[in-house]
């Protein structure tokens, strides 16, 4: 492992079921980091429903199923918003691409950071599920982070997420990210519910870094393809984000 990849921190974004706002968080996490001075690039790994680039408002012409068949390399698929984020899409409905295999993952990861040698950051987009694919791509991740909201679904499927990834010994550098709750303290509540369960089933806790509140303003910012940042910089979206983004920036990669 050469000096570079051990202070490039790769962070994968999971959640056990679909629809808890997971590439919201994975768009908006990587802008704050942007902002926050560092060069960040976002990977699609959601590949069977890949839609950063929707939320960026970006028209990706090739994807990774481009890269993974062999035609381009990963900088001719890769696009740069205008905020200086570098955006590796994803490629819907491939299924070749949604069994993805370790050793594809690792080598696709290995990959961004031989054609962008400068990044500080790698955000993963992984799918939402329980699939091995998606295991895969978190395996490849220095820390994760687990989305879920206050519903039972979310919070069964996130536990299935964590307890698959527990059996490979590595809660360490798990977090729970409770996302749309009412306020910083609901968060904590739904993270102490889900520590509770892991503490009880699995004998060991996860791991607890910020919430992000329900905001009506991220909603509609992102229905119209805004960034928060530069439009609703004083949103309590765009404080929560800068708040995740500075944890895991301050907290260095092993």
């Amino acid at each position: 492992m050469s000096d570079h990849e051990r202070q490039t921190q790769v962070i994968g974004v999971a959640s056990g079921k679909g629809g808890v706002g997971k590439t919201t968080i994975s768009v908006n996490l990587a802008l704050a980091l942007v902002k926050l001075g560092k060069r960040v690039a976002l990977l699609d790994a959601d590949l069977g429903l890949a839609n950063a680039q929707l939320l960026l408002g970006l028209n990706a012409p090739y994807n990774l199923s481009d890269v993974i068949a062999g035609n381009k390399t990963v900088s001719e698929v890769s696009i740069n918003h205008e905020d200086g984020l570098i955006l590796i899409p994803g490629a819907s409905g491939n299924a070749e691409l949604a069994n993805i295999n370790a050793l594809t993952a690792q080598s696709l990861i290995q990959s961004i950071f031989n054609e962008h040698s400068d990044l500080d950051i790698i955000v993963v987009d992984a799918a939402a599920g329980l699939s091995e694919s998606n295991l895969t791509f978190m395996r490849a991740c220095g820390r994760r982070l687990v989305i879920l909201q206050d519903e039972p679904a979310s919070i069964a499927d996130a536990y299935g997420l964590i307890k698959l990834q527990s059996k490979e010994q590595r809660m360490h550098d798990l977090f729970v990210v409770p996302n749309r709750v009412p306020t910083q303290e609901a968060g904590r509540q739904l993270f102490n519910k889900m520590n509770g369960v892991c503490m009880r089933f699995l004998e060991e806790p996860v791991n607890y870094i910020h919430s992000i509140e329900e905001d009506n303003v991220l909603t509609l910012a992102t229905r119209q393809r805004e960034n928060i940042f530069t439009n609703h910089s004083h949103s309590k979206s765009a404080k929560n984000f800068t708040a995740l983004a500075e944890a895991l920036a301050k907290a260095a990669p092993e």
